[in-house]
């Protein structure tokens, strides 16, 4: 038998499962490759679809250098951005001709002067991109699906445009490539239309190829001329034109950094933080896509902290999601209460919109109400929790409210939870669990290449 402990309010919570066709997903412990700034150079000496750094620019070039709001700290604290900064210099680009950005997209900018420091700041001109302020954009054109482009002003008017981020999994496909320009460095106005096509059969959770928000972000990143996207990997880093170094960035990932799974009858998960019922994002999305049609899913969120639902008028709840993301994108400098608060009513607007059926939010999302931002999460929720038979296990979501969200049963029992499910697959189920402390990355083995091994598939 597996077994696992999580920690709730009212005390353990223990897992367990049979050890008969189950298959754990833990994410893989890697080798390391280099230093941060050793993966950099070793990346730039051989970039992918474009040429040397050095060959690209010219002596006196404006260039703008933006940073996500994930790799702020390797780039400042690590020596990496003092390193791009030497070889712009060696290049002909003093100081004074670097603008960095901070490229957040509506995270907002908490913490961000003290994770990039004094040294690298003190070099360069430094900005922290507003999506909602219209006086900082520049308009560039419209995509082919249609999306009109607004980037920050320096991103427009620099001559030679780069950027340091990351590749991994996220809600609408993989990261990285040209998203450190949208939405990193883009209007509410780009971001926005784009978000909103999350509404298709081919946008979920590590969605790659065939992808039409990340085709969209491809299309903004070519009409904002970024020449040069270094993105950290897994254990590696990947540099060069986005279009070519992206999808080698995101292959490397896929094999060495995801856990290839069969489909599951019944699929398992718990996420780290075990507090909030909106800690199922992508988890739930990881499960869906694991999971056959005619599976089961037990969502197990301990959710101590949920607030009851207060019924109040939708429209207050889309308003609201609007002003806490403005505030969210207004956060500089030090992370306080201010910021958790924040954070805590977007998450309680979510969990208000969830109630609502697919079709009815998916009216929400398609006409942009509320914050496309945050409204956009919930749809890919929603449609995992109705697509799917799922048991949330909780000891602060009750019965009435989790059936609300369309869960098809909720119990704080997770024994009672795994009776349930057994009651549908059967007795002896082709079982996935994704468990903390170890949470992994799933993928479908047929994702990958077909030489993966029997071991391998698990």
């Amino acid at each position: 038998m597996a077994t696992w402990t999580l920690e709730w309010q009212r005390g353990p919570q223990t897992i367990t499962l049979p050890d008969e066709h189950l298959r754990v997903v833990e994410r893989p412990e890697l080798p390391q490759l280099g230093t941060p700034v050793e993966l950099v150079d070793r990346a730039l000496a051989r970039p992918i679809g474009c040429p040397l750094l050095e060959e690209e620019l010219r002596p006196g070039d404006r260039v703008a250098l933006l940073v996500t709001d994930m790799q702020d700290r390797i780039l400042g604290q690590e020596g990496v951005g003092a390193y791009l900064l030497d070889r712009l210099n060696r290049a002909g680009v003093p100081d004074r001709h670097v603008t960095l950005v901070h490229a957040a997209g509506m995270h907002g900018h908490p913490l961000a002067r003290q994770k990039l420091g004094e040294a690298v700041l003190g070099r360069v001109n430094y900005v922290e991109h507003d999506p909602l302020d219209p006086r900082e954009h520049r308009f560039l054109g419209v995509t082919h699906l249609g999306t009109p482009v607004w980037v920050n002003r320096h991103v427009a008017d620099a001559d030679f445009v780069m950027g340091v981020g990351q590749c991994g999994p996220s809600l609408y496909g993989f990261q990285g490539g040209a998203g450190i320009i949208c939405p990193g460095v883009s209007a509410a106005d780009t971001i926005r239309p784009n978000h909103v096509r999350i509404v298709s059969d081919r946008t979920s959770w590590a969605w790659t190829r065939g992808n039409p928000m990340r085709d969209d972000v491809m299309d903004i990143g070519d009409l904002a001329r970024l020449r040069l996207k270094i993105d950290f990997t897994a254990n590696t880093v990947f540099a060069g034109y986005c279009r070519e170094e992206w999808p080698t960035a995101v292959q490397y990932f896929e094999r060495y950094a995801m856990v290839p799974v069969e489909p599951a009858d019944l699929y398992v998960f718990a996420p780290p933080n075990q507090r909030r019922l909106m800690s199922i994002y992508m988890q739930i999305e990881q499960a869906y896509e694991m999971t056959k049609p005619d599976g089961v899913i037990i969502a197990i969120i301990g959710a101590a902290e949920h607030r009851p639902l207060t019924g109040r008028p939708l429209e207050e709840t889309l308003a609201e999601f609007r002003y806490a993301t403005a505030q969210w994108c207004r956060a500089t400098g030090e992370v306080g209460p201010l910021n958790a608060y924040w954070h805590e009513r977007d998450e309680v607007c979510k969990t208000e919109l969830l109630t609502l059926s697919l079709e009815e939010i998916s009216r929400v999302v398609t006409r942009m109400l509320g914050e496309p931002r945050s409204t956009t999460h919930v749809w890919s929720h929603r449609r995992c929790i109705e697509g799917r038979h799922v048991i949330l296990v909780s000891e602060g979501v009750k019965l009435a409210e989790g059936l609300r969200m369309g869960f098809r049963a909720v119990t704080d029992s997770f024994d009672e939870a795994l009776r349930q499910a057994l009651a549908v697959t059967g007795p002896s189920p082709r079982i996935v669990a994704n468990m903390p402390p170890k949470n992994g990355a799933p993928i479908l083995w047929n994702a990958l290449t077909p030489a993966l091994s029997q071991r391998e598939r698990g």
